[in-house]
């Protein structure tokens, strides 16, 4: 089977509203910070985000089709040298 871009989901956590981290925290009953320690499971957490993200390009996109996705995250590396110019 193929992959299309309704089966990826590629996340990018600075977009997401203050509506909408409050709905995954609802969802998850974890903070959005639970994310990131590695001894806190991830599924339910990625799902939610999956499931929000979706819905706003599809209204009828539902949490049995968050399940099916596949997960990819975007992370951008902080440089901490850049734009300090002191």
């Amino acid at each position: 089977m193929s992959e299309t871009v309704d089966d990826v989901l590629d996340v990018d956590i600075s977009e997401l509203t203050v509506g909408e981290i409050i709905e995954i925290e609802e969802l998850t009953g974890m903070p959005l910070d639970a994310l990131g320690p590695a001894d806190k499971p991830k599924g339910k957490m990625l799902a939610a985000l999956a499931f929000v993200s979706k819905r706003r390009e599809n209204p009828k996109f539902t949490w049995e089709d968050a399940l099916e996705l596949k997960i990819t995250t975007s992370q951008t590396d902080v440089d901490p040298s850049e734009g300090d110019e002191s």
